[in-house]
């Protein structure tokens, strides 16, 4: 998704797709961090027409083609419900294998063994910040 849809759609939902809520365009950019790109993004929503100028600067509103444009970015994005299940069934398979590494280290204790279960223990911590993430 480009900027410009990213902005979109987060106008989208901050205005519950009405278009009779105006909507400071410097705070929303400044939240997002796209500020310093604010007139770039304002003149090409606007030559879309997906939202329209008010009389106050940077004050803007999305219109009934912005929503429409919106919903479509949306609905074409990845669905993360499915994201998270993949990702969870990899820290499964993850934990399964270290569940393992353990069995075998517990028969015969080694460095080597010691070190392979570190790494994997990395592996499922960096696994969880990525749930994390994607929730």
């Amino acid at each position: 998704m480009d900027v410009y849809h990213k902005v979109l759609t987060r106008l989208y939902e901050i205005t519950g797709g009405r278009d009779s809520v105006d909507v400071d365009l410097g705070e929303l950019l400044k939240k997002e961090g796209f500020f310093p790109s604010i007139d770039n993004i304002s003149e090409y929503m606007s030559s879309e027409s997906w939202i329209a100028l008010t009389a106050r600067k940077h004050v803007i509103r999305i219109t009934h083609w912005g929503v429409a444009e919106a919903k479509r970015a949306l609905s074409s994005s990845p669905d993360t419900g499915k994201e998270v299940e993949k990702l969870a069934v990899k820290l499964t398979s993850r934990a399964r294998e270290f569940l393992v590494m353990a069995e075998e280290f517990a028969a015969s204790p080694t460095a080597e063994r010691a070190g392979a279960m570190e790494k994997r223990c990395a592996e499922l911590a960096e696994d969880v910040k990525k749930i994390k993430s994607s929730l």
